[in-house]
């Protein structure tokens, strides 16, 4: 096996959603409670300061920068508490670790609390690079991450990209990437039709049959 692969981070390779769905209802609650069902059904995934946009709606706009600062102060310090990868992750990982296969990541999570799990759970070693919204500024969306990664090693160039969101699936395909599709995570209801899909798995370690 001689493939190179990318992968999403939240809803593909850890479970953060009841951490960050509890931030953003709980802030949501002190800041905008008549928004609380938007901040209950909101998609996880995208970038933190355009979600929270989407919460508050176009009258509490003035209440954003608020808004994140407190999802960073209280989602940074629960996130190690409650975040788990998905049954799978640990061993394939690390199997495809010592198999030398190139391996990077590209998530809209900040890179704060996303080293902050790498390092926790050993993973740093198994990535060539990892690149989050703000490991550098501007802050980047998915289509720029994966652009760079490319641009930086090309042994990335029509390698495997593993997302969950069709957010993912559209910036795979837009750098002829193969998209993997993660059904188990965050985009199950999402309009997927559009989407240029290789292969569907419903847990981690199908990935290991589709590589072979």
């Amino acid at each position: 096996m001689s493939k190179a692969i990318i992968f999403d981070f939240d809803g593909t390779l850890v479970d953060s959603e009841k951490t960050i769905r509890k931030c953003f209802q709980n802030i949501t609650y002190e800041l905008a409670p008549e928004r609380i069902k938007f901040a209950k059904n909101i998609l996880i995934g995208p970038p933190l300061r355009d979600t929270a946009s989407e919460i508050l709606g176009p009258s509490n706009q003035n209440q954003l920068d608020q808004f994140v600062r407190q999802f960073i102060e209280m989602h940074d310090d629960q996130v190690i508490l409650h975040t788990r990868p998905y049954i799978g992750v640990h061993n394939l990982l690390k199997k495809l670790a010592l198999m030398n296969i190139p391996m990077a990541i590209a998530t809209n999570k900040r890179k704060a609390p996303t080293i902050k799990l790498i390092e926790h759970f050993e993973w740093a070693s198994y990535f060539y690079t990892i690149q989050c919204s703000d490991t550098r500024l501007p802050t980047r969306n998915k289509d720029n991450m994966l652009k760079d990664i490319i641009n930086t090693d090309n042994i990335f160039m029509n390698s495997f990209f593993v997302g969950d969101t069709v957010n993912d699936g559209l910036s795979a395909n837009a750098h002829k990437l193969k998209f993997i599709r993660a059904n188990y995570g965050y985009g199950q209801t999402q309009d997927w039709s559009k989407i240029d899909v290789v292969k569907s798995i419903e847990s981690f370690s199908e990935l290991e049959i589709i590589l072979n």
